[in-house]
């Protein structure tokens, strides 16, 4: 089930996922969209894996204050997000959804894990996903040359998965500059534009389709092992 499906279609859904994306500056060469897109991807990827699963629109922003200095970047406060995300929650347990798994697609919602583990004080049904550990999986059975740290921003793998994902001409292959920035210890203070003129950190001309496919496969596959243990308690 999905955006395009009827009211009659949603009934008897075991498990819904609620990809979170960004609109935020991704380089020169990927677009603002791209954290939406690969979020999006990745859950309706996901769903695949289950029977009777509702795969919400995404939801196209959230933390992105680190890309301030760049223009393309829109962000909801903290506030805004914990609100968002509580509603939606209700809104699909009203439904009679009980389990609901966030597919996040920016690494700087860091307050999602929070917002989970209050959520779940009284009983399991956010999880968040997909964790470092799914991450790290799949780049290496993706064939992902670096580490998901040093391919931070819009590198290797999230270059190669636009690429798998998107029609030829919208990436800017002429634009695929590497950077690489090891320490970002003041990342939270001072934000991207410290570390990167560009706006990415990593290796985007590395990428490739073949390997973007991989990696999304791959991803989906390992945060589905997950998802299974949380449907299973």
């Amino acid at each position: 089930m999905n955006p395009l499906s009827t009211w009659t279609d949603l009934k008897n859904i075991g498990v819904a996922f609620l990809p979170i994306g960004s609109t935020e500056q991704h380089g020169h060469h990927l677009p603002i969209y791209t954290d939406s897109i690969i979020a999006e991807a990745v859950a309706s990827e996901c769903a695949k894996h289950f029977n009777h699963a509702f795969v919400c629109p995404v939801l196209p922003f959230s933390a992105s204050f680190e890309h301030v200095h760049f223009p393309g970047s829109i962000s909801l406060r903290s506030t805004t997000i914990i609100a968002v995300v509580q509603d939606i929650v209700s809104s699909l347990e009203r439904m009679g959804i009980k389990k609901i798994v966030i597919i996040n697609g920016h690494g700087g919602n860091y307050l999602l894990g929070n917002i989970a583990q209050e959520m779940n004080m009284d009983h399991s049904r956010l999880l968040v996903t997909p964790n470092r550990y799914h991450w790290e999986n799949a780049y290496k059975q993706a064939g992902i040359s670096s580490t998901v740290s040093e391919d931070m921003h819009a590198g290797e793998g999230e270059t190669s998965i636009l690429m798998h994902l998107l029609d030829e001409g919208i990436i800017k292959i002429d634009q695929l500059i590497d950077i690489k920035s090891s320490r970002r210890d003041l990342l939270t203070v001072y934000g991207m534009k410290k570390y990167t003129e560009t706006g990415a950190i990593g290796f985007p001309s590395r990428g490739n389709s073949i390997k973007g496919k991989m990696l999304l496969e791959s991803l989906a596959l390992e945060i589905s092992i997950t998802v299974k243990e949380f449907l299973n308690e």
